[in-house]
């Protein structure tokens, strides 16, 4: 097997997935939302496979999560409520979490003695929680993929490195890591019930404890948490219990199969979760309601159109599958970047404007979600990436040219014409990437992401997917330079 031959298998299945989603909303668009729907997405899912030295079991964990998330939905409820879409990614790393806990009583025992650790950390919680509630670090982003200032992940890593582990235990502190990271056990977020807490009039130290006991349980009792999270918001659309019991029964064969072949904790955790999320998050009735804006689609569709003539035009000068992500994820975010910047933003503009404004919004809602930036985050992350790209590095990612000639073909670019308003529509593009920043998934090509990390992941199944231990000079710090020496890295 030739390499470019991997290379053009993984970026196929990787669009097919994408392309998928995109047919499903072309479809039914401005429609009531129903799981059957999404039906035509966990086929193209099916076909997915190992080439050469692929572990084959890696697309197990993808593929049987996809279809097991598909069929039990399908069996409990025919739609979502809308406000239950952004906790569907929350039910499979819990059942997980439990089979390993089931499987490897040592990992139960060092997760036992982090769970000490916690209570144990009164002042870092009491610390971070109050930075959190302040707004002290700016927008954060609670699950990110490094350990950022504000993010679930550090603050667990902080308490972590207190612990004094063994070469042996860094493996399991890996797989605690990333279950809060590339993971998604449990909808808890670092800060939920401190800020509640503060909010109910409770004392600082009445709503430290509180912070402590939720993070303790989200370890100890992974799905009980889960379920009793979704019992406080109001989750209306099916049966928590049953879900998380129906997961955890299908999924245990697969689960085995990867521990018997080497599969990383933090991969089983991973794949899985990350997974499904097209499946009534990406598609959802929320989704169905914005891309009824015929602009949204387009723009999707271009920037979905850059990313496969970037990729397939230089399938020979890869390196190795890692860098056919990178190319994927910055062609995406460089294409963003030129939209915005066609109606005379720039990238610094939006970023100063989205920080500026996290800051009057916590003054008004100090009792707001402990995640509702989220998603700004992630935009202001690409376009502060497709900014590096097209300017300091001439619209090269790795040496490798960004194709945006499909911006223009499609009107995308400097055409004012159509869509809202003629010759005076200098604000359209913008108004929808706005939009895009509160719901990033799919401007963000993240089925394509999770198709090739399950490609790169199956090449080398024993490396965890860990959190990023460096500064990734992320958008936030270049308006708020100094947060970022707040934690050691």
């Amino acid at each position: 097997m030739k390499p470019h031959e991997l290379y053009s298998k993984a970026i196929d299945e990787a669009l097919s997935l994408m392309k998928a989603d995109l047919e499903i909303l072309r479809k039914h668009r401005g429609g009531k939302f129903l799981i059957k729907d999404v039906k035509p997405y966990v086929d193209v899912v099916d076909k997915m496979g190992p080439m050469g030295e692929q572990e084959e079991v890696v697309f197990s964990l993808h593929k049987d999560s996809v279809r097991n998330h598909y069929e039990i939905l399908d069996g409990l409820t025919k739609t979502l409520a809308r406000q239950d879409e952004p906790y569907i990614e929350h039910f499979q790393t819990p059942a997980l979490m439990e089979i390993l806990y089931e499987k490897d009583p040592e990992f139960r025992e060092f997760v036992e003695r982090f769970i000490l650790w916690i209570e144990n950390s009164k002042d870092i919680i009491s610390k971070e929680s109050i930075r959190k509630y302040s707004g002290f670090y700016g927008p954060t982003c609670v699950l990110d993929l490094a350990l950022t200032p504000g993010s679930t992940g550090d603050v667990l890593n902080q308490i972590i490195e207190r612990m004094n582990i063994s070469e042996k235990e860094k493996y399991y502190a890996h797989t605690v890591l990333a279950s809060k990271s590339w993971g998604l056990n449990t909808a808890y977020a670092f800060g939920w019930r401190f800020i509640e807490g503060i909010e109910d009039g409770k004392s600082a130290a009445e709503a430290v404890d509180e912070e402590i006991k939720s993070l303790q349980m989200m370890f100890d009792h992974p799905m009980e948490a889960q379920k009793k999270l979704m019992d406080d918001v109001g989750f209306s659309s099916f049966n928590s219990g049953r879900y998380l019991e129906g997961y955890k029964k299908r999924m245990q064969k697969t689960v085995e199969d990867s521990l018997d072949r080497g599969v990383h904790y933090a991969n089983i955790l991973m794949i899985p979760a990350l997974s499904i999320g097209d499946i009534g998050h990406h598609l959802s009735q929320s989704l169905y309601d914005l891309f009824e804006d015929e602009l949204a689609l387009e723009i999707v569709d271009a920037i979905v159109e850059v990313v496969e003539k970037t990729l397939r035009r230089n399938i020979d000068k890869y390196k190795n599958l890692n860098q056919v992500l990178h190319v994927a994820t910055g062609s995406a975010a460089a294409s963003i970047t030129s939209i915005l910047e066609s109606e005379g933003f720039t990238p610094g503009m939006i970023i100063k404007l989205l920080t500026e404004r996290f800051q009057n919004f916590i003054q008004r809602y100090p009792y707001r979600g402990v995640g509702l930036e989220f998603h700004n985050v992630d935009f202001m992350e690409a376009i502060h990436r497709g900014d590096r790209t097209l300017h300091r590095d001439n619209g090269e990612i790795d040496g490798i040219r960004v194709e945006l000639s499909p911006l223009k073909e499609r009107g995308i670019i400097r055409d004012f014409r159509g869509w809202i308003y003629p010759n005076c529509g200098i604000t359209s593009r913008f108004s929808v990437l706005m939009k895009f920043s509160d719901h990033f998934c799919l401007p963000n090509i993240e089925p394509m992401s999770m198709a090739l990390l399950t490609n790169i992941i199956s090449l080398h199944p024993e490396k965890p997917m860990a959190l990023a231990r460096r500064c990734k000079r992320c958008a936030v710090s270049s308006v708020l330079p100094f947060r970022c020496e707040q934690i050691d890295i």
